[in-house]
């Protein structure tokens, strides 16, 4: 063989074999050597894997590999570790995938979903569920190596002894590494079509049922455009199975989430991706919505445990980043207004505030949602590593996979620190809160217009797929006719090869929806840089998509249209998806419950009759006013909230609250609750002065740092609360905002703007103040899918602390006894 192909690698121990890299002919000429007994296709780090051979390690080390890990070859490797180390380690298969099409036996490949737990007496299934978990989700997509790298690795390090701090920590705890995707990891093999392209040598995004990761079940807006895994079944009484589409299509995400609700103590929850370029080589996203102050710090201090163990496991970032510029430099994303060198290590945010855009069904969002509302109930993140395998057109290069296997095992070892502290947040006031309650911002899915003989069809709603090409460094165009009896038209676009911006026309070529992939702090990879839309009452007509390359690579691409027709302002569940409608009751008012319960001052909700029954302030009882019984004095109060206008009509309830603020109390309006400060008699805003904007998500486009509203924002925020989980899809969101000039004129400060518009700001009026944050507890929006019920809030930690300095409080942190963290301008801010 040696004298065929001159770069051989040979072994004879356990038996004589050959491996190099063939191409057509040299394989021809090897299979017929008189002493060649089989010839493999063996795609893999170790050729040797299909041997049983692993002179290396199980997972030889980046440098030390020929090629990026293999789904096969982790496969087996997971089996041989738990054989040798079945105290320690037990390896399931959780479930099949759909299965990629096989071109040469003509049929589907299903492959299994893999999960491998690490604990002291594994086996012992008694004890396993008292020890407190990590789940580290490896592989959701495919094509998004840097995870999958890393997770073998370190399993096979904590069993033979080379993480011995994590290897201690097993009698206590367990580590649970789920091996998502398979079908998108075996994607590169010649005799499957790989992101539509026959043999394509390339790993694939999603699965059968496309994007992994808008799978699953959130609750909140969901589009039509992904398929949903929810294992409950239609009826989520458990009693019936998923819609067959469902199950033909996602059977390994259902598997997936299944497996995991089945673990009964789960600390956290990290997602490893992977993304091309960005200003910072690795970043988290945030995406835990309905959160209070204790599960927000728990959430950040998983962050900033995961900040300490990147950064000093890559201290040379910058240098690798120098080395592998020239992979980098052939797809010029300095074209797209990023380096090729990150400006950092590490940054975090929302997805919006990091990677730019919004969506619906992602894994991590799943994981933080409340189990009752059929999450993990964990603080979880989604990590992103920069230089994707998708740099340099998925060529192995042993640097850069080295960098990122150190990058997540890092992570890895943040997550399972985090794991054993116990961290609590609290809320430290001023004084105390009062706010305004009322039944008009809960929504039910009682007001749903879903008869009870709806129709139970399976995918009611009509699906197509549309393909062009984007030239380099140029643009595609396709597009749809849309029925007039649409009521919803999702759109998913997808550009594999290379990164598009988006725009989307009307049939009277208006643009309705627009994607800039460059405006941001990373540049993603396949689909990364592209969002779902969702477009309410579409025209009929011919709707056009255009795609416009930002790498002057080119690339194919297709995109999926799907039509809808809901019943009246809510559609049916169970015509678009198959799935009946969860029941809920939410309303944006629980924020206050929950702040209530992490106070360590009193936090009352009241009424407008309440307000309006109570004596007006300076007058008593023997003044002649009649005994109350059901009033409440807000002079009893240092803060008082209103997120809603409800009595402004009412001048006994306005003269109130406008009394409250000039005898020196603070007044906080958010959302609609703006419109209150029209009816003050004292100041000279008018009602044509307050506007609702529509905005992509809920968020300012620019912020004043030195206002006191503001303090200890990262500059990285700016995003004030998450629009799917309440139930708005992209450009539904509502922001009220004032004039600038009339808010500037009334002696207003300005923190932050959007349109130009005042939404984050602060009024004096007498002795007290008046602090305006125009978007952030918006009522429930039931016009969209959301078959999976409703969260009360979506606050963001920006969110969160902007209503943390309009009450002049501070959200406290402590580490297994010791306070660790302070944020929030508190009683002594400016």
């Amino acid at each position: 063989m040696e004298a065929l192909v001159a770069e051989t690698r040979t072994t004879t121990d356990p038996q004589p074999a050959g491996y190099a890299t063939l191409s057509t002919t040299q394989a021809q000429r090897v299979a017929d050597l008189p002493t060649a007994e089989t010839l493999h296709f063996s795609p893999g780090a170790n050729p040797f894997w299909q041997l049983g051979y692993y002179p290396l390690g199980v997972f030889p080390e980046p440098e030390r590999s020929v090629d990026f890990l293999d789904y096969e070859e982790v496969a087996a490797g997971l089996e041989h570790l738990a054989d040798v180390h079945d105290d320690r380690m037990r390896l399931l298969s959780v479930g099949e995938s759909a299965g990629k099409y096989n071109n040469v036996s003509d049929r589907r490949d299903p492959r299994d979903a893999l999960v491998v737990e690490l604990a002291e007496n594994v086996d012992d299934r008694e004890a396993f569920p008292e020890k407190e978990g990590v789940l580290i989700n490896c592989t959701i997509h495919g094509n998004e190596r840097a995870g999958g790298e890393a997770a073998p690795r370190f399993i096979e390090e904590v069993l033979t002894g080379r993480e011995r701090h994590i290897e201690a920590l097993l009698e206590e705890y367990a580590l649970v590494f789920t091996f998502t995707n398979p079908d998108g990891w075996a994607a590169r093999r010649p005799q499957y079509d790989s992101n539509g392209v026959p043999g394509a040598p390339l790993h694939e995004r999603g699965n059968l049922g496309g994007d992994t990761n808008r799978q699953f079940p959130n609750p909140g807006w969901v589009s039509a455009a992904h398929t949903i895994a929810e294992p409950l079944g239609k009826s989520l009484d458990g009693e019936t199975r998923p819609p067959q589409y469902v199950e033909e299509t996602t059977p390994d995400t259902l598997a997936f989430v299944e497996h995991c609700r089945s673990y009964e103590n789960l600390v956290c929850g990290i997602d490893l991706h992977g993304m091309l370029t960005s200003k910072d080589f690795v970043l988290a996203l945030d995406g835990a919505s309905q959160s209070s102050t204790d599960q927000l710090q728990n959430s950040f201090d998983l962050i900033e445990i995961i900040d300490d163990h990147v950064t000093e496991a890559l201290p040379e970032w910058e240098q690798a980043g120098e080395a592998l510029s020239p992979l980098t430099d052939q797809f010029n994303p300095s074209a797209a207004g990023l380096s090729a060198v990150p400006e950092q290590a590490f940054n975090y945010g929302t997805p919006v505030e990091t990677i730019g855009y919004s969506g619906t069904g992602f894994v991590d969002e799943w994981m933080s949602f409340p189990e009752e509302l059929g999450g993990l109930g964990i603080p979880s993140l989604t990590m992103e590593m920069a230089y994707s395998n998708t740099v340099g057109g998925n060529v192995f290069d042993p640097v850069r996979v080295g960098m990122q296997a150190d990058g997540y095992r890092a992570s890895i070892r943040g997550a399972v620190e985090f794991a054993t502290r116990d961290v609590e947040g609290r809320f430290e006031g001023d004084g105390d809160i009062a706010y305004v309650e009322t039944d008009s911002l809960t929504a039910s899915a009682e007001d749903l217009p879903h008869s009870a003989d709806a129709p139970d069809a399976e995918e009611a709603s009509v699906s197509t797929t549309s393909e062009t090409t984007v030239p380099a460094g140029g643009a595609g165009v396709t597009t749809t006719n849309v029925a007039p009896e649409t009521t919803a038209l999702a759109v998913h676009p997808h550009v594999p090869q290379s990164v598009a911006s988006a725009r989307l026309r009307a049939p009277d070529g208006d643009v309705v929806r627009e994607f800039d992939a460059t405006d941001g702090r990373a540049l993603g990879g396949a689909c990364c840089g592209l969002p779902t839309w969702e477009v309410s009452n579409p025209a009929a007509g011919e709707w056009t998509l255009e795609l416009r390359d930002e790498l002057g690579e080119g690339s194919d691409a297709r995109a999926s249209f799907v039509q809808a027709r809901g019943a009246g302002e809510a559609p049916d569940p169970r015509e678009q998806l198959g799935y009946e409608q969860r029941d809920y009751e939410v309303t944006p008012l629980r924020y206050f419950e929950d702040l209530a319960d992490d106070s360590d001052v009193a936090v009352d909700g009241v009424t407008v009759e309440e307000v309006v029954e109570a004596p007006a302030p300076g007058k008593s009882v023997e003044n002649g006013n009649a005994p109350f019984t059901d009033g409440v004095d807000l002079s009893g109060y240092d803060h008082l909230v209103a997120i809603h206008d409800d009595g402004g009509a009412d001048e006994e309830y306005v003269e109130s609250v406008e009394s409250f603020v000039e005898s020196g109390g603070n007044l906080v309006v958010t959302d609609s609750g703006l419109n209150l400060l029209s009816a003050f008699e004292s100041l000279d805003i008018g009602s044509t002065d307050i506007y609702e904007q529509t905005g992509y998500v809920g968020q300012l486009d620019s912020v004043n740092d030195g206002h006191p509203l503001v303090t200890d924002r990262r500059p990285i925020q700016d995003h004030l609360w998450y629009i799917a989980p309440v139930g708005y899809s992209e450009d539904e969101a509502p922001v009220w905002s004032i004039d600038s000039n009339t808010f500037e004129e009334s002696g207003g400060t300005v923190a932050g703007t959007a349109g130009g518009d005042v939404v984050v700001g602060t009024l004096e009026l007498g002795a007290g103040t008046i602090q305006v944050v125009g978007s952030l507890l918006p009522e429930a929006n039931q016009s969209n899918l959301h078959p999976f019920g409703m969260c009360d809030y979506a606050t963001t930690y920006f969110g969160h602390l902007v209503m943390t300095n309009a009450l002049r409080g501070q959200q406290v942190r402590s580490v297994d006894g010791r306070e660790t963290v302070r944020v929030g301008r508190g009683s002594d801010g400016a």
